[in-house]
């Protein structure tokens, strides 16, 4: 890795660690890496509906992934981080931004929860699904010199595997980002 290289990996830490809300911040290592990919991608079922992280495995392709261990004055995400689809990839319900009501519009909607919204007149279908899709990362999209740049949350095996393997506590009011990124 070329000194301008390993310079702008220190500057975009510095850049993650600043930003409100994160209490840790750290690349993953090649181990990291692949004990987390195993993890997701064995990810159990909840009940009929399977669970596919699909922005960690994009996060853990790019050519740098770091991680942000945050608590709850981090800033919202951009668009919503969980979305149930069905076997056509129509999406069928997802997690409503942190202040957003329940949608109304011409079709009936079920919450789930506070947080999650099921459109009743879409179609549903035995192969529906929980995505976890992956979320832009505006703080390192901005900077000169990344590309495709992309985050997610891991599983809550994902986010305590991580933790144990960069010694941190294991804190329920915390919780993990990966960004993923790739140098220009």
């Amino acid at each position: 890795m070329s000194k301008a290289e390993l310079q702008k990996l220190k500057e975009i830490m510095k850049v993650l660690s600043g930003i409100k809300g994160v209490k840790h911040s750290f690349y993953l290592t090649k181990e990291m890496r692949e004990g987390l990919a195993e993890l997701e991608r064995r990810y159990p079922s909840i009940g009929p509906l399977t669970v596919q992280n699909e922005g960690i495995l994009a996060c853990l392709r790019s050519e740098h992934v770091a991680c942000i261990i945050k608590d709850k004055t981090f800033r919202g995400p951009p668009h919503p981080t969980v979305v149930l689809v069905n076997d056509s990839g129509e999406v069928i319900g997802r997690e409503l931004l942190p202040g957003e009501k329940q949608p109304k519009g011409p079709g009936k909607t079920l919450m789930l929860g506070q947080d999650f919204v099921v459109f009743a007149d879409k179609r549903a279908s035995k192969g529906a699904r929980f995505v976890l899709p992956p979320v832009p990362f505006k703080e390192v999209e901005e900077m000169r010199g990344t590309c495709r740049v992309l985050s997610s949350s891991p599983s809550t095996p994902g986010d305590f595997y991580l933790r144990k393997k960069a010694r941190i506590e294991d804190d329920p009011k915390l919780a993990s980002i990966l960004i993923g990124f790739d140098l220009s």
